[in-house]
């Protein structure tokens, strides 16, 4: 497994990973409250939002443990990017 690596792509920022010949690729927010993970800790293949804590699979995009806020984030999940080709943004990043 590789580092974790931030890139440019359109503009936004993108956090990869490449692990078993497979690049994993996510854009670099929290979903939670739409803040940057570009300075967040990178716990071999999690991200740790630096905002309030939550943790995110870099292998499947989904949240591992939840904010230690009182809003609550139910079904957060990061924005997978498609770097094949064109890149492309499951949904717009915001």
């Amino acid at each position: 497994m590789s580092h974790p690596k931030v890139i440019k792509v359109k503009g936004f920022s993108v956090i990869t990973l490449e692990k078993d010949d497979k690049i994993y690729a996510w854009y670099s927010g929290c979903p939670h409250k739409r803040r940057p993970l570009d300075e967040a800790e990178i716990d071999g293949d999690t991200v740790i939002c630096p905002f309030h804590g939550a943790v995110f699979s870099l292998i499947t995009g989904d949240m591992l443990k939840p904010p230690q806020s009182k809003t609550p984030c139910e079904g957060c999940k990061l924005i997978r990017v498609n770097l094949e080709g064109e890149p492309t943004f499951e949904i717009d990043p915001f």
